[in-house]
């Protein structure tokens, strides 16, 4: 018999945006799995902290179980592993497309032996299911995940993690257990413990940054901006009007916690969890919120946040916009009512100038060892925008960063499967293969007869090799076969699923037949002729020729610009017809140009510039491209 594990949903935790982990439970008997440990391994680099944790949990099933887990990550964090423990065996997870991923899975279920698969159902929220967990052994998963610093004062905070709610991890009197937590620095100040935490000095007044060069030439930049900080000795003074914790689609079912937000204030909090654990259950089984009317320094605002989200308390001196002009494809979140997280990147390590609220803030962000911690902050939140213009360059972009996405999945096969796993990665080759030939199929039905100039019997009209075709009209045919000068055959087949005329394949006679031919690499440019011959129902034998046209050469072409009415554009001269010209900047952001009149090709381009250079790339009927390369216009 299967189980189901109905699991634990790790939420922001208060003031910290770490993990709250919630028990899990067997789905056919509800008996919860016991939590036996956690084990949170933090390391901190500059502003940014790499975490790894380890969930343990006692296993008492002797027969197959199946583990679901549901997690969410900070808005400014990111994702960089999952694997969990088959008996002893460490499975790290493997990115990769998604529907590979769920083919594999799917295949190794049916022999009743399931690896871990964990997908992102959003930006920051994440699904895993792990089948089957040994049989008598724990269930031991282990999570990789990147995050910021939080500014606390003078200090850099570690994001706190909070020790799960569960049974056996609870002790009499309803408090905590405590949790295996280490911490270490590198290339960073000596982390210090005070209290029940951990931290860091702030260093420099406004921006503390690294950077880091990642294998694609690139050097990444991630900090954190704060806001300068209050003269010394005067405080932000925050007044609670009205709080309430109330259901989000029946405001009357909640309950009046104005008292209990503003004590949380008063302790000397910036922010305030929306959570069970903080407020109670006013309203069971409903999804809630926190609603708060307040004032910071007498001017008089009003917010809200999800159940599990943090409420931040903004005043007049809240975080202006920021903008590092040099820091390309700059992106921001919030991490505090006066701080921001950024990320970019730059060709190489420099000095850099934030500027925010009318002021400028020189910095060097400080160097640290190659790897991919920050460039994969920086496309969790390119992946989060969405500036992307299709699933294959969500899926391309993913995989090349290492980050989850709504494309990919991490794959955690055990060794024991590890060559079924081969086996099946062939099989969906093959089955991609088959797919990408039936698209390649339809794209050929729904391509017009005859080309551009109306006439003739072939659907293109020049190619420089591989694999064009031949597509004729013949009405009434029983066979058909193209011959060509050099002495070849290629027979042709009905191409609009009818049969032929008296025939097995229907009543219908086709009349659109074709077929593929190959174009030798080392065939000379020029014009060749080709007959086609077809037995038609009365016996007679229609013949017909036609000629396809080899090319090799790539379009040339002049770009210049044009300014009109307060807007650029870009004007491109080449040969008419071109089946397609575009422009890209240097991040690989795209334009079509349109032809406006023969052999002119325009476009209009932002105002805004991305990087310092342009190129331009023509591409003809027969595939051959030719590039452009050149700069903005000033």
């Amino acid at each position: 018999m299967r189980f189901l594990a109905i699991a634990p949903l790790l939420a922001a935790a208060s003031l910290s945006g770490a993990q709250t982990v919630m028990s899990v439970y067997n789905r056919d008997t509800h008996e919860p799995f016991v939590l036996k440990s956690v084990k949170v391994e933090s390391t901190v680099v500059g502003p940014i902290v790499r975490t790894s944790t380890l969930l343990t949990y006692d296993n008492p099933y002797t027969k197959l179980t199946e583990a679901t887990l549901n997690f969410t990550m900070p808005d400014a964090g990111a994702l960089s592993g999952f694997a969990y423990y088959y008996g002893d065996e460490y499975v790290p997870g493997q990115l990769m497309d998604k529907s590979k991923a769920w083919f594999i899975y799917t295949a190794i279920t049916s022999r009743g032996r399931d690896p871990g698969i964990m997908e992102q159902w959003s930006p920051t929220q994440y699904h895993c299911q792990i089948y089957p967990i040994m049989g008598g052994r724990d269930l031991r998963i282990r999570l990789y995940t990147l995050d910021f610093l939080k500014p606390d004062g003078t200090k850099l905070a570690l994001p706190k993690p909070e020790v799960p709610i569960a049974v056996g991890y609870e002790v009499k009197n309803g408090d905590h257990g405590k949790l295996d937590w280490s911490v270490r620095s590198v290339d960073a100040p000596s982390v210090t413990y005070e209290g029940d935490g951990y931290s860091v000095p702030r260093l420099g007044e406004s921006v503390q940054a690294v950077a880091q060069r990642f294998s694609d030439g690139r050097t990444y930049v991630a900090g954190i901006f704060q806001t300068p900080d209050l003269p010394q000795g005067q405080t932000r003074d925050i007044k609670i009007i009205d709080a309430r914790y109330e259901a989000a689609n029946q405001p009357d079912a909640g309950a009046d916690v104005t008292n209990q937000v503003q004590h949380i204030v008063d302790s000397g909090a910036g922010a305030v969890d929306a959570a069970n654990t903080v407020f109670g259950d006013p309203a069971p089984n409903q999804i809630k919120r926190l609603k708060v009317s307040y004032s910071v320094d007498g001017v008089q605002q009003t917010a809200s946040t999800p159940e599990n989200g943090t409420m931040r308390f903004r005043g007049p001196d809240a975080v202006p916009t920021l903008e590092i002009p040099d820091l390309r494809d700059l992106k921001t979140v919030n991490v505090g009512s006066n701080a921001v997280a950024f990320m970019g990147w730059v060709p190489s390590n420099r000095e850099l100038i934030a500027q925010a609220g009318g002021q400028k803030f020189e910095f060097r962000p400080q160097g640290i060892a190659q790897g991919s911690d920050l460039a994969r902050l920086w496309a969790q939140q390119m992946l989060a925008t969405g500036r992307f213009s299709g699933s294959r360059e969500v899926l391309d972009f993913s995989l090349k960063y290492g980050v989850p996405s709504n494309a990919t999945a991490l794959l955690a096969v055990p060794s024991t499967e590890m060559k079924l796993f081969r086996e099946k990665e062939v099989e969906w080759q093959k089955q991609e293969a088959e797919r990408r030939r039936r698209e390649r199929e339809i794209a050929r039905q729904s391509r017009g007869w005859g080309g551009r100039g109306g006439g003739g019997g072939q659907n293109w009209r020049a190619g420089g090799g591989g694999d064009p075709e031949i597509r004729v009209n013949l009405t009434g045919a029983q066979s058909a076969d193209a011959r060509f000068a050099d002495g070849r055959v290629v027979p042709l087949t009905p191409t609009n699923g009818a049969g032929p005329a008296g025939g097995s394949g229907g009543g219908t006679p086709s009349s659109q037949w074709g077929g593929n031919f190959e174009i030798p690499a080392s065939e000379p440019e020029g014009t060749y002729p080709v007959q086609v011959e077809a037995k038609m129902a009365d016996g007679s034998v229609k013949k017909m020729q036609w000629t396809y046209q080899v090319d090799r050469t790539p379009p040339v072409g002049k770009a210049t610009f044009a300014h009109e009415g307060g807007h650029t554009f870009i004007e491109v001269r080449s040969e008419p017809k071109l089946n397609e010209v575009a422009v890209f900047d240097e991040h690989g952001k795209k334009w079509t140009l349109k032809e406006v009149s023969p052999g002119v090709y325009r476009v209009q381009l932002p105002n805004s510039r991305h990087g310092k250079k342009l190129v331009v790339v023509m591409k003809d009927m027969a595939g051959n491209k030719g590039e452009i390369t050149c700069s903005w216009p000033r």
